[in-house]
């Protein structure tokens, strides 16, 4: 089958390249020109993320090729650039140092592996359509994640940036360690740091799409070039073209020990690129799959595994730079990944003279742009428990480890989560003078209640951890007000679990008991599936269920006529 075109655009319909989909031809300057801008971002930040992943720079080039292709036959994004990121890198990084000891060939199998497995994960939830499982991942969780992950990668370039080497492992021995060898580190080194970093920052706050990161690479190269300062170590060379493809050499003991990790990889990546997938596909006006960006996702990971790369993720900076420029499309990174290849292929001797201090310098611009202080500060004024467990999850990664801070902020999370709906909002309904529908009486003085009438609002689906406070409250408020009518709101209980459904019938019997009628209004249509599979609409009987809660209240037979 061939695309076609007409006046309005070509219409792809093969299930790949979806982002060519409406594509005109006046965008291919713009993304022709978004490519090369990529590529020139791609440069130094890849070679410093491999390095931050305990790979050589070189490893970090290789995931820039194949990823880009992959991610652009089998993502639904137009825009989204695939590329390494702090946040896998350092993760990679915890997971595979343990393993590998001082051996390189056996560090670059295991994060060969690694990468593998996070592919095979990705592609394996996105075959099962399983992208809703990305959005466990809080917002609380992943801004203090981020905060600590910008933290640690720090901890890991600083030594670089100050001519020093520690043997520290924990974050606050390596800031430590730099602190206390600051005299014996080297001046020029520290010089080309700070050069690096303010050239990068500054130039990032007069234009946002400029390749500030190269320019500094460039100019820190060049001067140690001409000038040969003592002390400052540089990349070294770079092999030319690409490795053999080949499938990582580990056991499987090995294995094992990286699925958890790379469980845990995947999930994040998922979370990061579902997540700026949707937010440029809204402001670009066009639809994405959850499941076919996992699939691209899965793809770009696997195929940078056997082509010598490690993990991969979306990035939203470089993504944003694109967009600036006009990208539209894959188009954009397609021609990165043809540009990459043409570097690789003719140009590495250019980086052979960068420094490390430099793409240190770099790494850290890029990573405490992570750091994202006005959402936390947010987050404090909005709700102080969520803004807690993004200080859990700052110092979980910062402190105990990457992994294990994100598993803990995961964990806290979902106990706040399940705190709140244990405990949700409720509210006794009223009317008001002049007013349609029932009201909060809490919310609005004026509202009133009839006599004998309980109208009750439970704002949660009802389940297990919840269903006795339902209980103890429908009971308090009946002896309460004396009714003899309870008119059940249940527009804001969107769910009821067998335990919930249980509790209800027990209610409504010991009520029923003592005069006490119960009858429910707006059930939305699962809840109702679930009470006439549970057998409560036939304890319920004929006419207990109403559309509305004013078909509710006036159906209540006039007073002393009551029956079961």
């Amino acid at each position: 089958m061939q695309p076609d075109t007409d006046e309005g655009g070509l219409h792809w319909r093969w299930a790949v390249l979806r982002s060519l989909d409406g594509y005109r031809r006046a965008w291919l300057r713009r993304d022709l020109t978004a490519g090369v801008l990529i590529v020139a971002i791609a440069i130094p930040l890849s070679m410093g993320m491999a390095e931050v992943a305990g790979m050589p720079p070189i490893a970090g080039l290789y995931s820039c090729v194949l990823p880009l292709l992959a991610y652009a036959v089998l993502g639904s994004s137009r825009q989204l650039v695939i590329a390494l990121d702090a946040s896998t890198a350092a993760m990679l990084a915890a997971a595979v140092a343990p393993l590998a000891g001082t051996d390189p060939a056996r560090y670059a199998a295991l994060a060969g592996m690694a990468a593998l497995l996070v592919g095979a994960i990705l592609l394996g939830a996105g075959l099962l359509r399983m992208g809703f499982v990305a959005d466990f991942l809080s917002e609380p969780v992943l801004l203090g994640y981020q905060a600590g992950l910008a933290v640690v990668v720090l901890a890991s370039q600083l030594p670089k940036m100050a001519g020093v080497t520690t043997t520290a492992d924990s974050v606050l021995g390596r800031f430590a360690d730099v602190l206390g060898r600051l005299g014996d580190g080297s001046g020029a080194t520290v010089a080309v740091a700070a050069t690096s970093l303010a050239t990068v920052v500054l130039l990032r706050a007069w234009r946002p799409s400029f390749p500030g990161a190269l320019v500094a690479v460039a100019g820190a190269t060049a001067a140690v070039a001409l000038l040969d300062p003592a002390g400052v170590a540089v990349v070294g060379e770079i092999p030319k073209g690409f490795p053999p493809f080949s499938i990582p050499d580990v056991g499987l003991a090995d294995i094992r020990a990286l699925l958890g990790p790379a469980a845990a990889i995947a999930l994040l990546a998922a979370a990061d690129t579902l997540v700026s997938s949707r937010a440029f596909a809204a402001r670009g006006g066009y639809p994405v799959s959850a499941n076919s960006d996992l699939l691209g996702l899965g793809a770009a990971n696997a195929v940078s595994a056997v082509s010598g790369g490690i993990t991969v993720s979306a990035s939203a900076a470089r993504t944003a730079v694109a967009e600036s420029v006009g990208s539209r499309s894959q188009v954009a990174g397609l021609t990165a990944a043809v540009l990459m290849v043409a570097f690789l292929t003719l140009l590495t001797p250019l980086v052979r003279n960068v420094p490390q201090a430099a793409l240190a310098a770099v790494v850290t611009a890029a990573v405490l742009r992570l750091i994202e202080v006005a959402n936390l500060r947010r987050l404090w004024r909005i709700r102080r428990t969520e803004f807690l467990i993004a200080a859990a999850a700052f110092l979980g990664v910062a402190l105990v480890g990457v992994l294990q801070g994100v598993v803990v902020a995961m964990a806290l999370s979902l106990v706040e989560f399940l705190r709140r709906t244990s405990k949700p909002g409720d509210a006794v309904l009223g009317r008001v003078p002049g007013r349609a529908g029932y009201h909060d009486t809490r919310r609005n003085p004026d509202a009133t209640t009839e006599p004998g009438v309980l109208v009750y609002r439970f704002d949660a689906p009802l389940f297990y951890a919840n269903a006795e406070r339902f209980r103890s409250r429908v009971r308090r408020l009946v002896r309460r007000r004396r009714a003899s009518w309870v008119v059940i709101d249940a527009a804001g209980m969107p769910d009821a679990d067998a335990t919930a459904v249980r509790m209800l019938g027990e209610l409504e019997a010991e009520l029923a008991r003592r005069g006490v009628i119960v009858v429910f209004a707006d059930c939305v249509g699962p809840v109702k599936d679930t009470f006439e599979r549970a057998g409560f609409l036939g304890q319920l009987g004929e006419g207990r269920i109403f559309d509305t809660i004013e078909h509710a209240v006036a159906a209540r037979p006039p007073v002393g006529t009551e029956e079961r």
